[in-house]
């Protein structure tokens, strides 16, 4: 084969890894299993893709001059499509076909890099309609020849031009004349029919009287600037530095995931982290108190920080669930984390399995297990370590009192902080029923990505003469459109058309990143429209955003509208 494959490629196309590309190394891999099993090559959502098996199927590779592909069926409970057709047992595979996962379920294509001259697509043969019949050709008449005209043939005698225009003129005369008479008579008829029921005919007379137009009032057009909205409200975002760490609530203990010290062939002794199956598909890291375990790392976090914006004169903020209450979210490991070791139920008890696993979409606040037992009551909880708060390009950190307030719904979480002087809040407008694509928004936040600004002072305290650099926070603004309105299912409401991806504003906004998470999205009247959360960027760089819609924020605040 003259061209090495150095790659497989699969493009998923549907299902919830749709747009996503994963490639193997062709040299690495005989076969790619698929699956929601944490152990195959091509897994999938254990939750969300319903029509996949745990171990569902696989891909085989079998060398030789040319190499066959084939696609082998696990006895999966729905089956294997390739090409929108079921297969038996297995069926050889070309690149560019696409392999659906049960009916209905995820479809991907499988495809190689480079594609061997020998799989390209052949040429398409075209086959062109008939001919159509050619134009008839007019043919000159021959020309008369002298000998011809003066032949001793008679000439065919016809009919002079001024005979002919006379009879035209007499024809015209006869048909005028026919025409008046014949509306001489209907008139007279009608005439008569008019007469004989003058009585029964109501004449209404219509006046018509010229008054001048007026148009309906227009709307006071009450748009503002991008700049005008930033100088209103640029105090009233704040910026916001968190942390915090799981603990044990009957004794406030602090979580720790255990690791296990093993033995690597080179003598060395390595810490391989643990984790447990909950349930088939679902795995969790083993957790115990940091007094209990021997090796292992906190569940924690710090250096965090994000965006908020204030609602109320008291104080009150809003921001994402993410930020206030970080431990109601897809927890982040640290790399070491892994693979890991998992522990399964077997025959005789807990066991480690042959398998290597890696965390996915655990979050910590949801829990089932602590240790290798099910857990019973609320037995862990996350506690903030720190949540400052700080105003635009102010050196003072003000720590949040209290608990968070956090939304059961969506990303949205409410803090507060204690201050002697009354705040000036955002204006906040419910804008579900008349928001469309393609409006103006403005975020306001404090991206990550921006650089740091720090201010240095000297100390006044005589106990601390020590400087102090301290960093400030400096509000970004960041203009943009609406690019698409999602919706999700909400609970007590049918609707043919819904997204499992929840109730977001997919925005045009990609000048921001991690640390905006929290911060308002303004309307072009200066209103607060939604709370930016998340973004989504791809292997080609393509970039995404999206914002929650501030009506999840206002059922925080106990009330459904502030600006009509």
């Amino acid at each position: 084969m003259a061209t090495p494959i150095e790659r497989f490629v699969i493009r998923h196309l549907t299902g919830t890894k749709a747009n996503q590309v994963e490639e193997f190394d062709y040299k690495k891999y005989t076969e790619l299993t698929f699956g929601r099993g944490i152990a195959n090559d091509l897994r999938f959502d254990p939750e969300l893709d319903s029509t996949v098996s745990r171990e569902h199927g696989k891909l085989v590779k079998e060398e030789g001059p040319l190499p066959v592909f084939k696609v082998v069926d696990n006895n999966s409970r729905n089956g294997i499509f390739v090409n929108k057709t079921r297969i038996v047992g297995s069926a050889v595979l070309q690149p560019g076909d696409e392999v659906q996962l049960g009916q209905g379920g995820p479809v991907f294509q499988f495809d190689l890099n480079p594609r061997p001259v020998e799989w390209m697509q052949s040429t398409r043969v075209v086959d062109m309609p008939a001919p159509y019949n050619p134009t008839s050709e007019f043919k000159m008449p021959a020309p008369v020849s002298d000998a011809d005209a003066f032949s001793g043939a008679p000439a065919k005698v016809g009919l002079g031009k001024q005979t002919v225009e006379r009879m035209m003129v007499t024809e015209r005369r006869k048909t005028t004349r026919s025409v008046l008479v014949g509306a001489a008579l209907v008139l007279a008829i009608l005439s008569g029919i008019a007469f004989a029921f003058k009585d029964k005919f109501r004449t209404n007379t219509t006046v018509v009287v010229n008054r001048p137009v007026v148009l309906p009032a227009s709307k006071p057009d009450h748009s503002l600037t991008t700049e005008q909205i930033a100088t209103a409200n640029t105090s009233k975002v704040v910026f916001i530095e968190f942390g915090y760490k799981l603990i044990y609530t009957p004794t406030g203990d602090d979580i720790y995931h255990q690791y296990m010290p093993v033995k690597q062939w080179d003598g060395t002794t390595k810490n391989i982290p643990m984790y447990i199956e909950v349930e088939p598909g679902q795995v969790e890291p083993l957790l115990g108190l940091k007094k209990d375990v021997a090796v292992g790392e906190p569940i924690a976090m710090h250096g965090a920080s994000g965006s908020g914006f204030v609602v109320s004169p008291q104080g009150h903020i809003l921001t994402n669930r993410h930020v206030a209450a970080a431990w109601n979210s897809y927890y982040s490991f640290p790399p070491d984390a892994f693979p890991g070791l998992l522990l399964v139920q077997g025959a005789k008890g807990w066991e480690i399995s042959p398998e290597r696993v890696q965390p996915f979409r655990w979050v910590p606040g949801e829990t089932r297990f602590f240790g290798k037992k099910p857990m019973s009551g609320k037995v862990i909880e996350g506690v903030n370590t720190y949540l400052d708060v700080t105003f635009n390009k102010n050196e003072q950190r003000f720590p949040a009192s209290g608990k968070p307030i956090i939304s059961p719904k969506h990303d949205v979480a409410m803090i507060k902080i204690d201050l002697a002087e009354t705040l000036s809040p955002v204006q906040m407008r419910n804008a579900e029923k008349d928001i469309a694509s393609g409006q103006l928004v403005t975020v306001m936040g404090y991206p990550g990505i921006s650089p740091d600004v720090f201010v240095g002072e000297n100390s006044s305290d005589f106990a601390n003469r020590n400087p102090q650099f301290v960093k400030v926070p400096d509000v970004t603004v960041t203009p943009g459109n609406v690019g698409k309105i999602i919706k999700g299912q909400s609970s007590g409401k049918s609707s043919s058309y819904y997204s499992e991806f929840g109730d977001y504003y997919q925005l045009t906004v990609n000048a921001t990143g991690a640390g905006n998470s929290g911060g308002p999205v303004f309307d072009r009247e200066g209103n607060v429209i939604g709370i930016f959360t998340a973004s989504n960027t791809t292997q080609d760089a393509t970039r995404i955003t999206f914002a929650v819609p501030i009506s999840y924020g206002l059922e925080l605040m106990g009330r459904r509208q502030v600006v009509d």
